[in-house]
């Protein structure tokens, strides 16, 4: 299922230092820097690790300048790892900034970043005093999205930070393909000369003056846009307040679905100054040890939070401030409830209460406008559910080494979950959009030639399947999988000649023996001694020559941040797995008597492991 009509490749991240070739203005209001150098080119980092050549292949790639903070006497910026990076994150000196790959020439070997002229946050100052010869360090792209798929025309829509992306865009933009674009810029002279390519319109619509972030110009000009008929993908950016408006009129007048929708706020008027460029908040800010503390404490504003979005009370403000009746009535709620609810979020700075009693949210607060917050925090979702059943599972885990997600729920997470229809359908198609940033690199690395049946199973089997039956032309594909699950995914990928389904347990060998065994991220959601079991099976289901395929995520301390431990305290909490280290991986394999034949680094940092029974 995918998650865009645009097509996502992903690259091992990487970090380099480039020197800094020429400084133009292409307006006004826009100045370019062209950045080149050898590094650019693959290499190995001074720290051994390699790095792969720079690659942009679509026309919004982002990639971070890592800039010197003044309080600083050298810039604080990531080292490169095995395709990731390790960051300082904790650091206060840490300064980066996020722009658009303009230009890329990969022959002349120099790539553009273009500065809004109106800013006057850290990396616009950079900007305005940069002179060739001097060096800046740069990390990503992490990935390329490319024009939409099977689509009939493209919407087009952003401010001037988004006018990098859209001006590259026009200039790659595929022949005969259809669109409507419209860009606000500040004044008539900060338009730019950019190729209008045919079957496509360009509108040009200026602020005469007015602060970015101001107006509705784009949302004016959108509407009275002709609407085309077939099927169109809307991509639009630029300030996040003024994108909210459009993004709902896009979901519920033109019934756009999630797929069809990419909308990016650049910036945020509140945070911002003017080009996504500010000072941020903590320049001067030592850490505050008590109040760092209390904040990791809290449990009540987060479950707030989540409460807010389940009653869809963002929704029920429909951008106005309301009475709590007007609010209780739109959502469902008590009125006494909500009132409390209401000030206690207007204590956190997520709503306010205006001087005739009515509330609105604040600019933090409309986050709960985002879709993915919604879906994210709603309590009845799958994701809550997950953080939910790992929380309360917790304290058990850690005392006996075993959640008690059944105490809670009446049945452990895995069953729960399958005996849920909805929230069964929710994780089937959860996976199957998290599987398309790593299917399509998974299917290509070099342990898969020469296979000609392989089965797979895990997370998202029908994507790696796809993936694999798309990059091998002869190699037969079997999705192992319980009876229900099955039907959930025969619902949502497509029947393929060279793809099959059997229903049945990892923890037996398949009757059929095959050429390989893909364990696609099953790993984290077994217990040591269940992994072991299900890698043996695995291997007793190999035909002579065979190998077990291992593919995720393998916990590196060196870069790993408080996510990556929240996954593994909710995975050991539900499954008795989590996230396991290198020598934890290596453990398992010698406990279920399957030697490492290779590893390769897959995408961000995930890995696959080609395992081979001992002899």
């Amino acid at each position: 299922m995918a998650q865009s009509l645009r097509s996502i490749e992903v690259f091992p991240i990487t970090t380099r230092t480039l020197d800094v070739l020429r400084v133009t203005d292409v307006t006004p209001g826009m100045r370019r820097v062209t950045l080149g150098g050898p590094e650019l080119a693959a290499h190995t980092a001074a720290n051994g690790f390699p790095v792969a050549a720079f690659r942009s292949d679509g026309f919004d790639d982002e990639f971070k300048l890592i800039l010197k903070h003044p309080d600083a006497e050298t810039t604080v910026g990531p080292t490169q790892a095995d395709g990731l990076l390790n960051w300082p994150r904790d650091d206060p000196h840490m300064l980066s900034r996020t722009y658009t790959v303009r230009r890329w020439d990969p022959v002349a070997g120099e790539l553009d970043v273009d500065f809004v002229k109106h800013g006057v946050g850290p990396a616009s100052s950079w900007a305005y005093r940069v002179r060739p010869g001097e060096r800046v360090q740069i990390a990503g792209p992490k990935s390329s999205s490319l024009h939409p798929d099977g689509v009939d025309w493209t919407l087009v829509a952003g401010d001037e930070t988004a006018l990098p992306a859209i001006g590259r865009w026009l200039e790659e933009w595929p022949a005969g393909a259809r669109g409507q674009v419209f860009i606000e810029v500040g004044r008539p002279e900060h338009r730019q000369d950019l190729p209008v390519p045919d079957g496509v319109t360009l509108t040009w619509l200026s602020r005469d003056g007015a602060a970015p972030g101001t107006t509705t110009l784009l949302f004016d000009a959108i509407r009275k846009a002709p609407w085309w008929e077939g099927t169109v993908l809307a991509w639009v950016a630029g300030e996040s307040l003024t994108l909210t408006p459009i993004r709902r009129w896009l979901k519920s007048e033109k019934g756009l679905t999630r797929e069809q929708i990419d909308v990016t706020g650049y910036w945020r008027r509140q945070v911002a100054v003017h080009d996504g460029d500010s000072v941020p908040s903590n320049l001067d800010a030592g850490e505050d040890e008590a109040k760092r503390f209390h904040e990791i404490a809290e449990i009540i504003p987060g479950f707030a939070l989540r409460v807010a979005a389940t009653i869809g009370l963002a929704a029920a403000f429909d951008d106005r401030p309301r009475t709590v009746a007007e609010l209780a009535a739109a959502t469902g709620a008590a009125p006494a409830g909500l009132g409390k609810l209401l000030r206690f979020l207007a204590s956190v700075d997520i709503a306010e209460r205006l001087d005739d009693g009515r509330y609105r949210l604040t600019g933090l607060g409309r986050e709960l406008e985002s879709d993915h917050i919604a879906d994210a925090f709603h309590l009845d979702g799958l994701y809550a559910q997950r953080e939910l059943g790992g929380a309360l599972s917790l304290l058990s885990a850690v005392r006996t080494g075993r959640g008690d997600h059944s105490r809670w729920f009446g049945a452990d997470y895995a069953q729960y979950i399958a005996d849920d229809p909805a929230l069964l359908t929710a994780r089937t198609e959860h996976e199957a959009r998290e599987a398309v940033y790593v299917a399509g690199a998974v299917a290509g690395a070099t342990a898969f030639a020469g296979l000609a049946t392989i089965a797979v199973a895990g997370p998202a089997p029908g994507s790696f399947a796809a993936a694999l039956t798309k990059t091998h032309p002869d190699l037969h594909t079997t999705i192992v999988a319980a009876p229900s699950e099955i039907d959930a995914l025969q619902r949502l990928y497509p029947a393929h000649a060279r793809i099959g389904y059997e229903a049945g347990s990892l923890l037996g060998a398949r009757p059929v023996p095959v050429d390989a065994v893909l364990l696609a991220d099953v790993l984290p959601t077994l217990t040591d001694t269940d992994a072991a079991h299900v890698l043996r099976q695995a291997a007793a289901s190999l035909k002579p020559g065979g190998r077990v395929l291992v593919f995720g995520d393998v916990l590196n301390p060196e870069v790993a941040d408080d996510h990556d431990y929240e996954e593994d305290l909710i995975g050991f909490a539900l499954h008795g797995g989590g996230a396991r280290d290198h020598d934890e991986h290596q453990a398992l394999f010698a406990a279920a008597g399957l030697r490492p034949v290779a590893r390769t680094t897959v995408g961000w940092g995930y890995t696959l492991h080609t395992l081979a029974p001992q002899g």
